[in-house]
């Protein structure tokens, strides 16, 4: 059998095996961001990236795909 090829499923980039659905990179970006958005709630996605800096796109996929930040918390315009 051959060995199995996992992508992290924000940045879709091959990755190594691991327990993880994510990449090192995108986790730790991924905690920057909720970390942040925490920290102040209500902020824009565009605040989001710039303090944190992580790619918009990158952050806005993020939102989509945590359920632990609720679209409350963020203003989406």
């Amino acid at each position: 059998m051959g060995e199995i090829v996992r992508y992290c499923r924000l940045c879709e980039k091959q990755m190594e095996s691991s327990p993880f659905m994510m990449c090192t990179t995108c986790l730790v970006e991924s905690d920057r961001v909720r970390n942040y958005v925490i920290k102040h709630p209500q902020v824009s996605l565009e605040e989001i990236s710039l303090s944190t800096n992580v790619p918009y796109e990158k952050v806005e996929n993020m939102i989509k795909l945590n359920k632990r930040v609720t679209r409350q918390q963020i203003k989406l315009s």
